[in-house]
């Protein structure tokens, strides 16, 4: 009997799907709320939701890159796909932390 099939079969997924989440979550926090409240938004909220989704993203990442090694086949080749979108999820993220503590508040 296996333990948890849901959760096996989705793994090699995690990295893509919850990094392309994060990383829209943080983009759209991020630019609603800078051209919406840039007084209240900018710079610490929209930082500390970035770190947030670096945490998630990468957390997703490293379990695609987990299930590499109990994959065959084709889910070898998404989760390796997976937790390479994950890195560049990530990187994505700290280009949004360096655009809230270089651009000013209300830079227009």
């Amino acid at each position: 009997m296996r333990r948890r099939p849901i959760f096996e079969a989705l793994t090699p997924w995690a990295g893509l799907v919850m990094g392309i989440a994060a990383a829209g979550f943080v983009h759209q926090f991020g630019s609603d709320g800078t051209f919406d409240h840039c007084e209240t938004m900018a710079p610490v909220p929209v930082i500390l939701v970035a770190v947030l989704g670096m945490v998630v993203t990468l957390g997703s990442g490293l379990i695609s890159w987990r299930s590499v090694h109990s994959a065959e086949g084709s889910r070898r080749v998404v989760a390796i796909i997976s937790a390479g979108m994950a890195l560049l999820f990530a990187f994505f993220i700290i280009l949004t932390i360096m655009a809230g503590l270089l651009i000013p508040p209300c830079f227009q």
